[in-house]
């Protein structure tokens, strides 16, 4: 049975992999783990989804091996969650859909500060039918705390002044939370963070930035927006739009290659991050290393090579071994202030790569893989397929430059599923 992707599991709330028999079992089978581990005390997180509480009671009754679980007595991001599991060295289960609407909702797992490894993860599923009595004569202490670490950390590594108009959309998400102790959130502008249980990412945040972009570039420099759990960011400026994933990257590696001294000259992407990038830091002085998609296998590939950062293509930034929307946010403004000429020089170069994204049903993928094999260096530059986590289904990423096709990007999108369609015929 498949359950864990590289970022846990989620689903429609009390359906699928969420469906209330499901839980149950499943959090009875995290027993095993927590012993094994000798694991005696849990810390909960949550997001600002109202199903949060039917499943933080499955989790109470469920959970027999525990001396004691901690949940934080508000919505948390999913960052905050994976730093006091690095900082306390704790076990940390965070309840979170992060940018799915509010009908869904999911779990990310952190032991000891990192994503829980594929071997932890085949434990609790070996685990799932097997029904073993646990038994505690001492009842489970439950407690309900919050620690301002997280909040510190961020003030104190993160100190510049704002001269520009700023505006912070929340997405009705947790990144709410921590809008008036995070220094620099204090000063900004925002939208979006007035939460109800029922409006997380509804119309708001990272997904729905480019449709309110000409609403909010009116009166603002940029526009900084969140994802349900605050993981991810996006970043747009006005008169420009959204600022491409891989041209932030260029920028932060650029300006992190001097100042810091203790880290390789390495940034790591993903398979999937436009070439267009690797193109523009031959020159630099910085190496890029790729990972497969997935938090857990950047984060993976920074450690191996004491990298300065890790990104995936989605706004996922990772500075300090998590993913953490607030952080890059505030990282970025410390570049607009520090060093601005850098962002305007970045943000003028053409990104002369284009990607269109064909969705593949699994059986035809074999012949299509290699009718696209055929024609690399005539119609494209490189392909990468990725199989959806949870479904027999397949995404082929296709990067193409004006020297391979002259058509416009939906064009030739249109004649290559054309072509496609006529070779799985044959």
């Amino acid at each position: 049975m498949k359950i864990f992707g590289d970022d846990g599991f989620r689903d429609v709330v009390f359906r699928g992999l969420m469906n209330k028999v499901f839980l149950n079992n499943f959090f009875y089978s995290l027993n095993y783990f927590l012993q094994k581990k000798k694991i005696s005390r849990i810390y909960v997180g949550y997001d600002t989804r109202k199903s949060y509480q039917d499943i933080l009671n499955i989790i109470k009754q469920n959970i027999k091996v525990a001396k004691e679980i901690r949940i934080f007595n508000k919505p948390v991001t999913t960052p905050y969650s994976h730093f006091i599991s690095m900082k306390k060295k704790a076990f940390v289960i965070m309840i979170t859909a992060s940018h799915f609407g509010y009908k869904y909702n999911g779990f990310k797992f952190f032991l000891s500060g990192e994503k829980l490894s594929k071997l932890d993860e085949k434990l609790i599923v070996k685990k799932l039918n097997q029904k073993k009595n646990f038994y505690n004569s001492k009842k489970i202490k439950i407690s309900k705390i919050f620690y301002n670490d997280y909040e510190t950390f961020i003030n104190k590594n993160l100190k510049f002044e704002i001269d520009k108009n700023i505006l912070f959309d929340f997405s009705n998400g947790s990144a709410a939370t921590f809008k008036n102790n995070i220094n620099f959130l204090k000063k900004c502008k925002k939208v979006s963070f007035k939460y109800n249980g029922k409006n997380i990412n509804l119309n708001s945040g990272s997904e729905h930035l480019k449709k309110n972009f000409i609403k909010y570039s009116k009166t603002n420099d940029y526009l900084i927006a969140f994802d349900g759990d605050a993981d991810r960011v996006v970043i747009a400026k006005k008169n420009y739009g959204i600022i491409e994933s891989e041209k932030l990257a260029l920028i932060f590696g650029t300006y992190l290659k001097n100042k810091n001294f203790s880290k390789n000259k390495i940034i790591v992407g993903t398979e999937i991050v436009n070439p267009w990038l690797k193109k523009q830091i031959i020159n630099t002085g910085i190496t890029l290393k790729l990972s497969k998609v997935g938090d857990r296998n950047v984060i993976k590939e920074i450690k191996k090579n004491n990298a300065l950062f890790g990104f995936e293509t989605s706004g996922h930034f990772s500075f300090n071994n998590m993913m953490d929307g607030i952080y890059a946010a505030g990282f970025f403004l410390e570049i607009l202030n520090k060093n601005p000429l850098l962002i305007e020089k970045v943000l003028s170069l053409k990104i002369d790569f284009k990607q269109i994204i064909l969705g593949i049903e699994g059986n035809k993928l074999i012949k299509i893989k290699k009718f696209l094999s055929l024609l690399k260096n005539e119609m494209y530059i490189k392909f990468v397929v990725r199989k959806s986590i949870w479904n027999h289904y397949f995404k082929i990423y296709i990067y193409f430059t004006n020297k391979n096709i002259l058509f416009k990007s939906n064009y030739f999108k249109k004649i290559l599923l054309n072509s496609i369609k006529k070779r799985i015929k044959n």
